[in-house]
């Protein structure tokens, strides 16, 4: 509620009034007009800046949100790019190691196709002819239109291995098709490509002018929004047709060369708009500038009433009631700042609750002064309880950054960090950058910013949790994917040779018998060549096991049950050696698993837990379940793993024991990941470590 000023107290003494001279009546009423009208003026200036104040703060958070909005689309539509073209170029190596053993038919090609999702596969020889292709189902064979020595040069003469033809319309008219070619062992290349249609259309969705439209649509506070460079116009709204040009406007010119914000005021289709520019950097390179024009209605509808107010006011002091008048004016020029605050705020609000990153702003003393429902998700956190807290006691990852932010003279940090929320490590990719003072320009001929000029600072944040975890599966794969095929390779090259030193050895030992007293030795001799031969076999059994992916049954398995089944297993394996195994199962849910394999994972871990721990201590297998995955953890307290053993000890043959072979770890490894999961460690010298098998629930 407004607090009610005190009304002025009447003077029921007429005399007093009356003995009062007028020519100091006349000089009181001067002063008075004169304290009322500097009031006045003071007042309404006062309000007008606290106006702008608010339109540039709205626009400072919005270009912000927007820079990285469009910096957040670029880099998902790069990411799902990347990893579209990936796939198809390790397809389209596996079919030149099949071209390799032995050259590929077009009728071999039709089929590798239609069993991989592959549009078209082409082999091209060393002189740019094609020799083999297939033909999709729904097409006619056609001619050869174009030349393929001159697209593929670069893979022709050697100068790549891999080139990238990116997006290209079907020549059938059937839609856009990614096209990667590889080069050829045997000469030439493989060309292949598949339908890019859902490429296309993630492009349109995620890109940064879909972003640019939605906002624009969506926000009747903003009259355009501009995406420009030193040669054209990017990305627009609908109601722009034509802008001035970054070399035409030195003040677009200064923004990018000095990269930083700049706010101004210009006419925009014949009425007043006002436009805050921001340089736009992505990944190190200038990418132009980004324009947001803000309607000012509302602003000079407030202003006008405000004038409006004050020369009532004047007029009305000349007429002797300057007091009352004075009150009504400032009770309703209160009432509009009021008013257009809240409408401001409800504008920002609005943006900021509808953006999926998650938006956290302070005050320069570290104090949480706003952040949106995707920040409360985030960190599992209500608003209201945090609001006016230091950001370091909520979120301590959060807050050394804006430490590192305002300790010194860095405009923007982008980092990426882990944050714990509920016992969750999460992968957090963050923007975090000051918020200027509106007169922070103003008051340094330079333009540099000041300390005392930062109003605060905030920061933008992404999970990006999901993204690495994928990341570190593919990479996982691709190494354990290496190591197979190096283990089957050499194993079907010794095998032959090796097979054939023990016949020979057998035979030696059999047909041919010494005389003299060197027999014994002799038959000793060929024995011991004949016993490491099978030894040797045994090994190379065991590599071509590791090589071929492991088969799954799958049953579907409720969880908890199965392990309280398997537990006299696992407790057994543990008291063998002193320690006490504790089971806490909460995960309540089933998924599908090959039992039998799994089980063999959990018995690698649990052995390779009490190994490591000291007698007598504890070691608990938990279970749980988070949105569509399901986990077992198995914590030890034994001496934990260092970093660098820590990278290599899912490899093959990699071990830190005197007996160990080796294979447990990437054998469980690649169980793991048959199922669709992965194996997640957590380990630290002398606290112990903690593996987590993560599966999906479907």
């Amino acid at each position: 509620m407004h607090r009610r000023l005190p009304m002025p107290e009447r003077n029921h003494s007429h005399s007093r009034v009356l003995n009062i001279p007028p020519k100091f009546l006349a000089g009181l009423f001067i002063v008075v007009i004169g304290l009322f009208s500097g009031t006045a003026l003071y007042q309404y200036h006062s309000r007008k800046a606290e106006l702008e104040h608010l339109l540039h703060e709205e626009s400072s958070i919005l270009i912000h949100a927007l820079t990285d909005g469009t910096e957040n689309a670029l880099l998902g539509y790069r990411e799902n790019s990347s990893l579209v073209t990936g796939g198809l170029v390790d397809q389209l190596r596996l079919i030149e190691r099949m071209d390799r053993r032995k050259p590929l038919t077009s009728a071999e090609l039709t089929e590798i196709a239609g069993g991989n999702s592959m549009y078209r596969i082409t082999v091209i020889d060393r002189n740019g002819k094609r020799i083999a292709w297939n033909t999709p189902p729904d097409h006619t064979p056609e001619f050869q239109t174009c030349n393929p020595a001159a697209i593929l040069e670069p893979l022709l003469t050697g100068k790549t291995d891999i080139l990238n033809l990116g997006l290209r319309e079907s020549t059938s008219g059937r839609g856009p098709r990614l096209v990667v070619a590889v080069a050829r062992s045997r000469g030439g290349a493989i060309v292949g490509n598949v339908d890019a249609s859902r490429l296309v259309n993630l492009r349109k969705q995620l890109g940064p002018g879909r972003l640019i439209q939605r906002i624009g649509a969506n926000n009747s506070a903003i009259d355009y929004i501009i995406w420009q460079d030193s040669t054209a116009i990017i990305s627009a709204t609908p109601n722009v047709t034509d802008a001035s040009s970054m070399q035409d406007d030195p003040t677009l010119s200064k923004a990018q060369r000095q990269n930083r914000t700049i706010a101004r005021t210009i006419n925009f289709n014949g009425r007043k708009v006002y436009e805050i520019i921001n340089p736009f950097i992505f990944q190190g390179n200038e990418m132009g500038v980004l324009r947001i024009g803000m309607k000012t209605d509302h602003i000079d509808e407030a202003t006008n009433r405000l004038r409006t107010r004050l020369i009532m006011l004047l007029t009305l002091a000349l007429l002797g009631v300057v007091a009352v008048i004075s009150l009504m004016v400032s009770r309703r020029n209160e009432a509009l700042i009021s008013t257009a605050y809240q409408r401001e705020q409800r504008f920002s609000a609005a943006i900021l609750e509808n953006m999926a990153d998650a938006v956290i702003s302070i005050d320069p003393s570290g104090r949480i002064t706003l952040l949106n429902r995707a920040a409360e998700q985030l960190f599992s956190i209500e608003g209201q309880d945090v609001t006016g807290q230091n950001i370091g006691d909520i979120v301590p990852e959060c807050g050394r950054i804006f430490m590192e932010l305002t300790g010194s003279a860095t405009s923007i940090i982008n980092r990426e960090f882990n944050c714990t929320v509920n016992d969750h490590t999460l992968v957090i990719a963050g923007n975090f950058s000051p918020l200027p003072e509106i007169d922070a320009d103003r008051s340094n001929g330079r333009g540099a910013r000041k300390r005392s000029d930062i109003a605060g600072a905030m920061a933008v944040l992404r999970d990006v949790t999901e993204q690495r975890l994928m990341q570190r599966i593919i990479e996982r794969q691709e190494k354990l994917s290496a190591m197979g095929e190096l283990a089957s390779g050499v194993a079907h090259e010794i095998r032959n040779p090796l097979n054939a030193i023990g016949v020979l050895g057998q035979r030696l030992d059999i047909e041919f018998t010494p005389t003299g007293s060197e027999e014994k030795e002799y038959h000793h001799l060929v024995r011991s060549i004949v016993s490491e031969v099978r030894r040797v076999d045994s090994i190379i059994r065991r590599f071509l096991k590791f090589a071929r992916p492991p088969q799954l049954v799958l049953l579907d398995t409720a969880l908890d049950s199965w392990l309280q089944e398997y537990r006299p297993v696992l407790e057994g394996e543990a008291e063998t050696k002193g320690i006490h195994l504790i089971m806490q199962c909460h995960a309540s849910c089933s998924l599908p698993v090959d039992r039998e394999q799994l089980q063999q994972v959990l018995f690698n871990l649990v052995r390779n837990a009490v190994e490591a721990s000291p007698h007598g201590s504890t070691i608990t297998l938990s279970t749980g379940k988070s949105a569509d995955r399901a986990f077992i953890k198995v914590k030890d307290s034994g001496h934990g793993i260092d970093e660098g053993t820590l990278s290599k000890i899912f490899n093959l043959y990699f071990t830190t024991k005197k007996d160990g072979t080796g294979m447990g770890l990437s054998i469980a490894n690649q169980i793991v990941q048959a199922h669709g999961g992965m194996i997640e460690v957590d380990s630290q010298p002398g606290y112990g470590s903690r593996f987590t098998i993560v599966l999906p629930l479907s």
